[in-house]
């Protein structure tokens, strides 16, 4: 027996050697991968956190990218201008809210009125970060045409995913043109005392005053439909 049998031919040797090297390949680019996802996880959570806390105006890319705790550079290669940050933020503002309505409603206890704990859930997250900084880029987008021609061209598809989650989990009809009515009276209504607290124009007596009718327009277009 020769010693070179022991020895793997060049071919075999460049066939190892090449399927080692595509897998190290692909494990690299799904680590980078996974590294890109969460940047931009970062970089879009910072966006949200800084629309919340501070003026439109003041929240430049240096500051998110120093709030988010990321190289500028590294910022960039993700969003590679603010026009790009800006629509990746709706979109993921969108998403957070809808998912947070349809985690209120798959969490709601059997025993509780569904219209009460939609009206009372939604309030609550009109008052929280998500909203808050929707409400920022909102205001900003009066005198900012770029950013309002964003926020109209995205709010329909949000609305029309938030109707869905409503009707599967509610078997609310908001193509009903009574539900639709009333449904928009209680969105905006509740929507409106979210913009009248910034200047502090509603007192607490209020602000429940109007949840308690905001309750009763939906629930009369609820039992006007037969829904549960």
């Amino acid at each position: 027996m020769s010693g070179k049998s022991l020895k793997p031919d060049d071919d075999t040797q460049a066939l190892s050697l090449s399927g080692v090297g595509r897998s190290a390949k692909r494990g690299s680019g799904q680590r980078q991968a996974e590294k890109g996802a969460i940047l931009r996880a970062q970089v879009l959570d910072a966006t949200i956190d800084c629309l919340s806390r501070m003026p439109y105006s003041e929240v430049s890319t240096s500051v998110i990218a120093d709030h988010a705790g990321v190289s500028r550079g590294g910022m960039q290669y993700y969003f590679p201008t603010r026009v790009d940050l800006l629509q990746a933020t709706v979109a993921h503002l969108h998403q957070l809210r809808l998912d947070l309505f349809r985690n209120d409603l798959m969490s709601m206890p059997p025993d509780v009125d569904p219209i009460g704990h939609v009206v009372e859930s939604h309030w609550k997250h009109l008052n929280e970060r998500e909203f808050k900084a929707y409400q920022e880029l909102v205001l900003a987008a009066r005198s900012e045409p770029g950013l309002s021609a964003l926020l109209g061209s995205t709010y329909g598809a949000f609305l029309e995913e938030w109707h869905a989650i409503a009707r599967e989990l509610l078997d609310w009809h908001a193509e009903d043109p009574d539900a639709g009515r009333k449904g928009n009276i209680a969105h905006y209504l509740l929507e409106g005392m979210a913009y009248g607290q910034l200047a502090g124009q509603l007192q607490p007596v209020e602000i429940q005053d109007i949840l308690n009718f905001t309750k009763q327009v939906l629930s009369s277009a609820n039992a006007s439909n037969n829904t549960p």
